[in-house]
């Protein structure tokens, strides 16, 4: 092998300068940064460079009761339960039991719908008045008021010059304000 080419000679400048050459140049350069970047990204592809440990999220459960009552079954209460009449005297108890518990549910019921004597009689004493004032001539020729138009100015001075209470029971007449939800 003796006919090894020695090494290639430098080109010139003037030939380095042309168009053509130097185009060919920035071919080269832009294939090699090409390469390398594609090389950088192989590299760091799935892998995760900062390795902090995060705290783990903490998960704050709110319980809010059910507004469906829930049907309690009579097994349900019961600590032992008989099996086709195998334990009478358990069966006895676990019927007693319920009737208890049917008679409690009820008697909670008419309480909660119940209406007290003082309640009733204030009822019952502002529908007669409602019913005479209906009744008389006088009053079917005014217009219906709204009920909750706000109290008319002559009630107001009369309230001044008596301090702020009203000249009936002594009590003061409060108005109905707006007030804020809480948060």
């Amino acid at each position: 092998m003796a006919a090894e080419i020695p090494h290639k000679k430098a080109l010139s400048g003037k030939l380095l300068t042309m168009k053509f050459m130097q185009r060919q140049q920035e071919k080269e350069t832009r294939e090699k940064l090409e390469q390398e970047q594609v090389r950088v990204i192989t590299e760091a592809h799935w892998v995760l460079e900062n390795k902090i440990e995060l705290p783990k999220p903490k998960f704050q459960v709110e319980y809010e009761s059910s507004f469906l009552q829930m049907e309690s079954t009579e097994r349900s209460s019961i600590g032992r339960v008989s099996f086709q009449n195998f334990n009478e005297e358990v069966e006895r108890s676990a019927l007693k039991k319920s009737r208890e518990q049917r008679l409690d549910r009820e008697l909670k019921r008419e309480r909660h719908n119940e209406i007290d004597d003082v309640d009733m009689a204030n009822q019952l004493g502002n529908k007669a008045k409602k019913l005479k004032t209906s009744t008389s001539p006088s009053t079917s020729k005014k217009p219906i008021s709204n009920r909750r138009a706000p109290p008319q100015s002559n009630n107001q001075g009369s309230q001044k010059m008596n301090g702020g209470n009203s000249s009936g029971n002594g009590t003061s007449e409060t108005q109905r304000t707006f007030m804020k939800p809480k948060e």
